[in-house]
This record gives C-alpha cells, structure tokens and sequence, in this order.
C-alpha cells in the first residue's frame, strides 16, 4: 500500500464523551439471495495498478458480493428493520423515531424520505422518520443522531436503518465495481446502564470533489444495456491519489474516540471497519497497532455495501459469536469529499 505522508486530522472537529448511556438493543440485517463472483463481471480488464491493488486481498480471486436484482433499498431496509425487531422482541409501536441513511440514490424516490416508507411498512404507527445524507459514511452520523436524541429525552427508541442497491449503481464495465455489494442493516437504539452503549464517537469532514460520489450519467447496467441513471464513480487515477489520505484518515479518527475515553486499540476486542476493502482494513488494523485477527472481516462474502457495510458485519459478528456481551467494539469508516466517522461501544446485548 502506500506511504505518502498526510496530515490524518483532516478537521478541527473534537471527539465527544456522551453523559447518557445509549446502546444498541437489537440488531438486523438482510442481504439479497443473487450472489455474483468476480467472473460475473465479464467486460472488467484490470490494469497492473488495479492487479496490484486487488491483489492485497488474498481471497480475492473467490470474493463474492450479493445483487439486489429487482429490489429496491427501501424494500431491502424494511427486511433489515423487521429482522432486528422480531429477533429482539421489539413491538414496532414502541419505536420513537426512524432514521434511514443511504448512499445510493433512487430517482422513483427522491421524495418523500424513504424513512417513511420504513416507518409505515413495519408498523412503527407512533414514530416520526426521516432521512439522514451523508453520502457512503452515512451510518455512524445516523447512529450518533438517532443516540443524541435519546440523550436529550425527546425519544425513547430509536431505530437507524439503511439499504444500498451499490451494484446496480455503478458502471459495470469498472473495475471498481469488484468492491461492491449490496445489502441492509438495522439496529434500535434505547438507554442503557451506566458504562454500556456507546462511550465515544469522532467525526471529521471536509469537502474533496475530485474523490467520488454519485451524478446522473450514462453508463451500463449489470445487463450491459445503456442507461442514464444516478451511477456511483471513482474518479480516475483515486487508487494513487486517495488511498493515502483513507489510509490514514480512519485510524486517526478511531484513535481520537479511544483517546476521550483513556482506552487505547489494545483495550478493543473487536474492530469492525466500513469494509471498504481488504487493503484498507489490513492498513488500518497496522496503524492502530492491533493484529488483524481483532478486525470482523465480511468482504469475501459480502464485499462493500458502503452505509450497509458496519450493521450487516456487525450482525455477522453477533450471530457468529464473534462479539459479544461486555466486549469493547470500535468502529471506523469513510466517505469520500472527505466524511470520516468512528464510534466505541460496550456491547450490551
């Protein structure tokens, strides 16, 4: 990888202690049942700079991804939300607020928000609902929304919810595409006894146009038809420019949240990343100092969902026993233009 030298404070932004106790209570996931592998994408010719990026990976070759062929992120969000509710036991009246974030974009459904729709769909007849944008690193500022209004006393329960459709988003004849997946994640939020739940979060941001993002272009579909749709890009050449600055950005923002609270990366039992890539995570488990058996790893099965990615590896860990009741779980991500976020929690669950 690479050994450019960045400033990893990319803002002045500080980490924050919360005084209320807030958790995670439940936690649901849903991914499409279409599971494509890399030699599905047939048009994809890599470069040597592309080789030797995948290449880190050594399950790359066999990676999978799912394909949410037909479906829609809000559909697939509604699966997630109703799996974290009925595996909980949560009535869906009992829900305050509903907060959906994503990074793909539906034009059938610009407005009204599809946290509506959630809402409506699962029953939650006593909530109120909306969207939270924050592009790719959309899950941990909604997470920290959905907390912050618990800690103020105007909710009780609080459910964050998202879906990305990132395979049908890009140009299928990029080798970016090998990145993505496509999947959905809940969780519902309550307050929780003092020294669980969320001890800390960090977020940072600043804008960087050249990065990547989402614009109404032409491009090809998984069914290599010519279309004009919102479609995900890469700019060209973001492997050498960009991957510098990720490689820091992250481990520095997971630092500032552990610094607030007196822990360092030893104290975590679990890393769980945004999965953007096998690289990424490796480097940055290498500049917390921690080994990479400690970081969740979902990428060859589900490669990246972008604001999918935490909850649907989060959960992955949960049912696997890989994290559980009283583990300290740290969390980092990012979102090109730059929007940087990380969070530790004591799970409680």
């Amino acid at each position: 990888m690479n050994s450019k030298q960045v400033n990893p404070k990319l803002s002045g932004s500080y980490a924050v202690k919360p005084e209320v106790p807030v958790g995670i209570t439940a936690i649901g996931m849903y991914v499409p049942p279409k599971e494509l592998s890399n030699t599905d994408f047939a048009n994809i010719r890599l470069s040597e700079e592309e080789e030797a990026f995948f290449g880190a990976d050594p399950n790359f070759a066999t990676n999978k991804r799912r394909f949410a062929d037909g479906e829609k992120a809000m559909d697939m969000a509604v699966k997630a939300a109703k799996d974290a509710l009925e595996t909980y036991q949560i009535d869906p009246a009992s829900i305050d607020l509903v907060l959906f974030t994503s990074s793909c974009k539906d034009l059938s459904r610009l407005a009204p928000p599809i946290a509506n729709y959630v809402q409506t769909q699962i029953g939650a007849v006593n909530a109120n609902s909306f969207n939270i944008d924050c592009g790719f690193n959309g899950w941990l500022p909604a997470v920290t929304t959905g907390a912050s209004f618990i800690a103020s006393g105007f909710y009780k329960k609080v459910l964050v919810v998202t879906g990305e459709t990132i395979v049908g988003s890009m140009d299928n004849r990029d080798c970016k595409t090998l990145l993505m997946g496509d999947g959905a994640g809940a969780v519902v939020l309550e307050k929780v006894a003092e020294g669980d739940g969320l001890l800390s979060f960090h977020l940072m941001s600043s804008e960087c146009e050249s990065a990547a993002g989402f614009r109404v272009t032409g491009g090809c579909g998984f069914d290599n038809k010519w279309e004009i749709k919102p479609y995900m890009y890469i700019a060209p050449e973001s492997f050498g420019r960009d991957l510098p600055a990720l490689e820091q950005y992250v481990p520095h923002s997971v630092k500032e949240s552990l610094n607030v609270i007196s822990k360092t990366s030893q104290d975590v039992d679990c890393f769980v990343f945004g999965q953007q890539s096998f690289g990424l995570n490796y480097i940055w488990s290498k500049n917390l100092n921690v080994e990479y058996n400690k970081v969740h790893d979902t990428i060859a099965k589900h490669a990246c969902m972008k604001c999918a990615n935490i909850p649907v590896s989060l959960c992955d860990a949960v049912r696997n026993g890989r994290i559980k009741k009283g583990d300290i779980v740290a969390f980092g991500d990012q979102g090109a233009n730059w929007s940087i976020s990380s969070a530790v929690f004591k799970w409680c669950i």
